[in-house]
Parts: structure tokens; sequence; C-alpha cells
């Protein structure tokens, strides 16, 4: 797993590798001017003249370094410093210093008048922008001259490479709060940032490479409560299968959910249970929806409930007989949030103890009092997307979108729950407020039914006794890279009733992978 860290941990993580272990910081400078030019050569071979933007912190003094070593590379560089020389920091001041001995031109902006870079930009004309002006720092929108130069050097459409953090973001935050320099590339310093896997911020970060400027990975690691899910340590999670294996000793899973008009969700979840090994699969639902999930799912049981008028769920009556014999619980997905639907849910959070997922309107009947699934043995894990975590938060969904970690994390605490907060970098919190950031899954993703998909997915692995946080990431992974797959073929949006044979690839992939 990958560390993410934002710009506190991010300084703390400098500040002990300086001061405590001893490590100059001008090494460190120097080490990620070599990984920034390392980087530069081998995504963009054909940039000859390069126009490096520093400001006067020390941000700036790795664009400096970097500057010197690509002109002693035989490139045309220049350079231009947006701010006043004495207040460069030490370590930028003897980079800018080395720059100038080395013979790079450097060019001083201290006012409003930007027609010095405009002229590099149209006259010159560079081939490449390295974005050094303010990296982790930034923690209020730009404004002024600073806001002028980055529209200016977006509207040249130019190629950028941004060191570090693209200028206008906030390495903590995945908001973009205005003006700011959308990066093709950017070069992260020992560790990922937050605006790097968040979106929308990440979305202005373009291709994020992290080198090895220097810092031990255990200081990185140290007090970080955010990483990047990668497939090797996916894989180390897939359970096993002996070759003496049988269905019973891979659990059964009982999926409660469905209504009149809503059964495909059903069994969208059923199938993905099987697929990803669930021994048994039990499809509860009100009695109109048995035909339609019987023909839908071949591989899963049917159990009926009693149905409403309205083909939705009347109460939990019947659930008490099969129950006993389950290993996980699903609910959720097309039940409806009527009256037989609420007193189903309260019945199973009242009579079933072990693990437990929640999904859709399981969630929408807990709205405003996430408490109530607190204090269970297991933690359940809910699958929201942002408008039903809103709702059980009891707040706006324009809310939760600005701040999807933070809100992920309040819902876990509040519900003693692992709580994945679904989308572009669907998010897993832990009620500790551990949380994990899943990179598989893209826009083909986005189609009804998808979710229930997922919710198929993560129970059918506690159905076989996985820890509800393992089950998790596995899930999250696997459903987001059968996306991924499953877009090779569907080129707008992916059948969320196809996905499940992707899943099979993902996880063979996975396999695959950890065999090498």
């Amino acid at each position: 797993m990958l560390p993410i860290l934002d710009s506190d941990g991010m300084r703390e993580a400098d500040r002990h590798t300086i001061e405590d272990l001893g490590v100059p910081g001008i090494v460190l400078m120097e080490n990620a001017a070599t990984g920034v030019v390392d980087a530069l050569r081998d995504s963009f071979p054909d940039a000859r003249r390069v126009l490096v933007l520093c400001g006067p912190g020390n941000n700036g003094g790795d664009g400096f370094a970097a500057a010197r070593h690509l002109a002693n590379g035989g490139l045309d560089v220049e350079l231009c410093l947006v701010g006043d020389p004495a207040r460069l920091s030490p370590d930028a001041a003897t980079n800018h210093r080395l720059a100038a001995a080395f013979g790079v031109p450097i060019a001083v902006i201290e006012d409003d008048d930007l027609s010095l870079v405009e002229a590099l930009l149209d006259d010159w004309p560079a081939d490449l922008i390295v974005d050094a002006l303010l990296g982790t720092g930034t923690d209020r929108p730009l404004a002024g001259r600073l806001a002028a130069l980055v529209e200016t050097v977006a509207a040249s459409g130019l190629p950028v490479l941004a060191v570090d953090v693209p200028t206008g973001l906030n390495g903590s935050s995945s908001v973009v709060p205005g003006s700011h320099l959308p990066a093709d590339m950017t070069v992260s310093f020992a560790a990922l940032k937050h605006c790097h896997v968040l979106p929308p911020a990440c979305l202005a970060c373009g291709e994020v490479v992290v080198i090895d400027i220097g810092i031990p990975p255990a200081v990185l690691e140290s007090g970080c409560a955010l990483r990047l899910t990668e497939g090797d340590d996916i894989a180390l999670m897939l359970p096993s299968r002996g070759p003496d294996a049988h269905k019973g000793r891979f659990g059964h899973l009982l999926i409660v959910a469905g209504s009149r008009g809503r059964g495909g969700a059903v069994a969208m979840a059923a199938r993905s249970a099987v697929v990803v090994g669930s021994g048994l699969v039990t499809m509860a639902v009100p009695e109109p929806v048995v035909p339609v999930v019987d023909g839908a799912c071949l591989e899963a049981m049917s159990h009926a409930l009693r149905s409403g008028n309205d083909g939705s769920v009347a109460g939990p009556e019947g659930l008490e007989m099969i129950v006993g014999t389950m290993t996980a619980v699903a609910a959720g997905p097309g039940m409806g949030t009527g009256e037989g639907a609420e007193a189903t849910l309260s019945w199973i959070l009242d009579n079933w103890s072990g693990p437990l997922l929640l999904d859709a309107d399981a969630i929408n009947i807990l709205a405003g009092v996430p408490e109530r699934l607190a204090g269970r043995g297991a933690p359940p894990v809910l699958t929201p997307h942002p408008g039903e975590l809103a709702r059980l938060l009891g707040t706006a969904t324009e809310s939760v979108v600005a701040d999807r970690l933070a809100a992920a994390r309040e819902a876990a605490r509040r519900a003693g729950a692992v709580v994945v907060a679904k989308g572009h970098g669907t998010i897993i919190a832990e009620p500790g407020g551990q949380a994990w950031v899943n990179p598989t899954g893209d826009v083909g993703l986005a189609s009804g039914g998808s979710g229930d998909v997922l919710t198929g997915a993560i129970s059918g692995l506690l159905a076989q006794g996985m820890e509800p946080v393992r089950a998790a990431l596995v899930g999250c992974w696997l459903h987001g890279r059968a996306g991924e797959l499953a877009g090779e073929i569907y080129p707008a949006a992916v059948p969320a009733g196809e996905l499940s044979v992707f899943l099979a690839d993902a996880w063979s992939e996975l396999e695959d992978d950890d065999d090498e």
C-alpha cells in the first residue's frame, strides 16, 4: 500500500529526515531535482526548450536545481523566478546561485508585468513548462500576479510538468479552489499527496509519478492514515481454494433485497457473489420477484418473503427460518424504504450478529442515524454513493462531494462500520480513521446496477470469512478492474449484468501477477 500524505505530514517527514536523522535539506533537494529530470526525459523525450517557472520557496529550489541538470544535459533552458530573489529560502538560494553559475539564464518577475513570460511562451517558444512555483504549501486560492500567470501559461496549451503539486492545488485537499495550472504530469516527492488521488483535484495532476528523494519508508508510514491500494497487496488477500475444496467451506450468503420491477439488482449481486467464490447464495425477495431472480441467476437459491400490494417486502417473516444457516447477510439493493422494508432491516439488525453489508435502500432507511449500527461484534460494511452517504450523515450531497474522505471517516466513526464511499477513487474507511483509496475503475462503471455488483462481490467475500476491511479492499479492486477490462469492449457504459464475467478476469489477472 502506498502512503498518501497531507501537507503537514509531508512537512513532518521532511523535518524528521533533516533534523533528527541528519540528512541535509540540500541533499533532498538535489535528489528531487534529478528525479524530475529523469521523469521529464522519459515522458517528454522530444522537448528541447524548457521554461522552468520557480517560486521563492523550496519548490522553486527544486526547479533551480532541475534547470541546472537539464542545461548540463544539453537542453535549452530558461529560468523565471516569480518573486523577490532576496526572499529565497536558504536551500533555494543556493540552487539559484548554482544555476546562475552554470550559465542558466534567469529572469525575474517582481511585479504584474507578464510580458516576459508571454514572450517565452509565444516567441521563443518553449516546448515544455516545468511548474516549480509553489508545491504543497498552497492553502488558499491564487490571486493577483500568480493567478494571472497560471491562467496565461494554461492558455498557451503547452505541456506542463508539475514539481510535487500543480500550482493552485492544496496537497491536503481534493478541492480545486480556483485558478490553477493543470499538469500533464506531476512528479511527487517521497509519497503521494491527497490532491494526487482524490477528485476533482487529481484530474488536474495528469500522470503522477512518485520518486524516492531519500526519506526512509518508515518515516513516511509513521502516522500515515491514508493509503493507495496496489495489486500486489490485493493478490495476497485473495482466499485460497485447496484441491479437496467443496462448497460447504466457502460460506452461505443471504441477500435480502428486491421489489417488483427491481429484481435485477438482487440477481446481479447474487451472480457476482457466486463469481467471487461464495459457496452458496440465497436471495430472499418478495414473492412476486422470485420468478425474476430464479431465471436471472441460476446458481443462487431463492426464498420468498411476504409481499405488500406494491410488490415490496411486507416484513421479515420467514427470515428466521433460514438466517441461522448463513455466514453473511447483505441487504438493501432494490428493497425500497417503506414500512415493510424498514421492519425487515430492523429485524436483521436485531437478530443477525454476523458479517453484514448494507447498500442502497438499507442505508437510506438509516438516514441521519448511523449510530444505530454502532457496537456490533464485527463492523458492518456500508457501500453508499455520495447521495446515500449524505442522507446517512444528515447533510447535503454537495458537502460530501466536496470532501468525500472526511464524510467517509465520519460515517465510519459514527456507525462503527467499514464505509465504502463509492465514486472516482473509491474510499474505504474504517472506524478508527484509517482509510484507503482504490485506484481501479473508470467511467464505464457509471451505469445502473454496477453498485449491486460491488455489493455482491464484497458480501460474497464476507461469506467466505474474510475480514470486513479486507473484503472491501479486495471487492473494490476487483470491481474497478472488471470495469476497466469490460470498458475495452463497451466503449461508453458497461452493462452491469456483464461485469461479473470480468470480475473473474480481474481475479485471474491478480493471480497471474502474483505467480510471476
